[in-house]
């Protein structure tokens, strides 16, 4: 009994194993959790968050010893101990300097440095975002392969009973064999188109594997999605709105020019010199046997005064400006174009539809029966066959652009709906 009750728990695995799918929603969730680029652009995160706990820290002071004597000569005088019994004629001279940046340097290149790190954030959104882009294009896609494929397998079975009919009727010289041949050819044809469906078809399973990094995934576990016929009525009406609040490309642009504009105020800020604090002990080598002093040091600024610079932080400034200009026309141009293509798909698809794919396959097997009738010729029924398969493809492909057009939509505002 135990053997079978083995043999039971094993068939139930495989059986539940088999049985998993993944939605759409499902191979997100692993290209988030999964994607070696993902996890390597966190990395990137941590190290701009470094830096700028880095550039948050104070300059090390400085300090220096010197005028220590190796010797004595005959002009020495006598001096305390230092320690000991050592030091009656020992000169030294100790300094402390600490370096005081002005004009708020410091804070300036820290903010610099926070908005290196938004870059850094948004490379990650961004990388986030494409990937997600091209897991939908690999997925919707793939479906329209997939219903590509079935289309072709049942004309490639239609043309299979025909060949073996007209193959009968050939062999009893009751049709002409340049009818059987024609059917032949044909079948030949749909057969390559099949080879090329299915070479294509895992080319876009593969790429959903790499993206997912789940290579356990097959055919028969992608669950099929329907299109729906409605995407133009989920746009939002403030989309223009969201594409300048949440486009990557634009934000990256805007902080571009904020750095330029940081890197401006710092540059104008190097025109006031730094303090440099100085803290000095010497003993034996003034008036005073043991002397302490305090000073201040800073450059003059007369020769140099940062102009070219700040003339440079100046035209970067500008240049990024005009270049978030250019970005944000271009952006609205594609904005409206993409809203359009929904549209125009949308109208086209519903009109397809009034045909129901159900009444052309019945049409095929009417064609058929004429067919056998002899009410039709070979060649009217090959043609029909031909157009039927270019109509369905064309509306597949139609569909798959129009959920791509829609995907893209979502993908500059960085919103689902």
């Amino acid at each position: 009994m135990k053997i079978y009750w083995f043999i039971g728990v094993f068939l139930l695995t495989v059986g539940q194993s088999r049985a998993q799918t993944y939605s759409l929603q499902a191979l997100k969730d692993m290209l988030l959790q999964n994607n070696g680029q993902l996890i390597a652009q966190k990395y990137q995160i941590a190290a701009s968050d470094a830096l700028v706990v880095q550039e948050k820290l104070w300059s090390n002071p400085t300090l220096s010893i010197s005028e220590v004597n190796l010797w004595k000569n005959g002009t020495s005088e006598t001096l305390p101990y230092l320690f000991g019994k050592y030091g009656r004629q020992q000169q030294v001279a100790v300094e402390l300097e600490q370096l005081i940046e002005t004009a708020g340097k410091r804070k300036k290149r820290i903010s610099l440095k926070s908005l290196e790190r938004k870059d850094a954030l948004l490379d990650y959104e961004e990388l986030l975002r494409e990937l997600q882009f091209e897991l939908d294009e690999a997925y919707w896609s793939y479906m329209a392969v997939s219903r590509k494929e079935s289309l072709v397998d049942s004309i490639v079975n239609l043309y299979q009973n025909l060949e073996n009919q007209y193959k009968r009727q050939s062999d009893l010289n009751n049709i002409p064999k340049s009818d059987y041949l024609r059917i032949q050819a044909a079948l030949i044809n749909f057969e390559k188109d099949r080879v090329e469906l299915y070479a294509d078809k895992n080319n876009w399973l593969t790429k959903i594997k790499v993206l997912t990094q789940n290579e356990t995934i097959e055919n028969l576990q992608i669950e099929q999605s329907e299109v729906p016929l409605n995407l133009s009525q989920k746009i939002p009406l403030d989309i223009e709105h969201q594409l300048l609040d949440q486009n990557i490309g634009y934000q990256k642009q805007i902080n571009e020019r904020d750095k330029a504009k940081q890197q401006l105020l710092i540059e104008k800020a190097e025109r006031t010199p730094n303090l440099t604090f100085q803290l000095s002990y010497d003993r034996g080598g003034n008036i005073m046997r043991d002397f302490v002093g305090a000073g201040v040091s800073m450059d003059l600024p007369i020769w140099n005064r940062n102009k070219g610079n700040i003339k440079a932080a100046e035209s970067m400034a500008k240049h990024a400006e005009s270049q978030r200009n250019v970005l944000l026309s271009q952006l609205k141009g594609q904005l409206k174009d993409l809203q359009y293509q929904v549209a125009l798909y949308e109208v086209t698809l519903l009109k397809s539809k009034n045909i129901a794919s159900e009444e052309r396959k019945a049409m095929i097997a009417n064609y058929q029966k004429h067919l056998q009738k002899k009410q039709i010729t070979l060649l009217e029924f090959i043609d029909f066959i031909e157009a039927y398969q270019e109509t369905e493809t064309g509306i597949v492909d139609m569909t798959l652009a129009y959920q791509m057009a829609h995907a893209q939509l979502q993908y500059l505002t960085g919103q689902k709906f």
